[in-house]
């Protein structure tokens, strides 16, 4: 099992597949803050219009990040590593929110999005050197 992951094709279709994943939750959040806000009261419609389109922007460069790490270009490393490291902090202010699981959740897929990408760029580098 541990020789699939020093095979650098695998190791990006894992990795890419985790991000894609997260590009899809936010996808989910933009739609669920779209139908709250026709079954809530909302307070603040210029607050709810920019987090609905800051997550389907999110989404869109996850998703342009994970195309990139599956296809082996550079550019989506860096996106995918910053957002990831963006939501271990979301994770960490969603647990203090009281809701552990969910919390866990994120900051797990977080923390595998990111070694996945960092154990990629160790391979292309020793790659390289070779």
């Amino acid at each position: 099992m541990m020789s699939k992951f020093n095979n650098e094709t695998y190791l990006r279709r894992i990795t890419s597949t985790i991000v894609a994943g997260e590009a899809l939750l936010l996808f989910f959040a933009a739609l669920f803050l779209v139908v709250e806000s026709f079954i809530a009261e909302v307070k603040n419609y210029d607050a709810l219009l920019g987090e609905i389109f800051f997550a389907i922007l999110g989404g869109i460069g996850l998703l342009m990040a994970a195309r990139g790490i599956r296809r082996g270009k550079r550019y989506g490393n860096s996106p995918a590593v910053l957002a990831n490291l963006i939501a271990l902090a979301v994770s960490y202010y969603i647990w203090e929110g009281g809701w552990p699981g969910i919390a866990l959740m994120l900051g797990f897929f977080a923390v595998l999005a990111i070694i996945g990408i960092l154990m990629i760029t160790a391979q292309s580098a020793k790659i390289v050197e070779d």
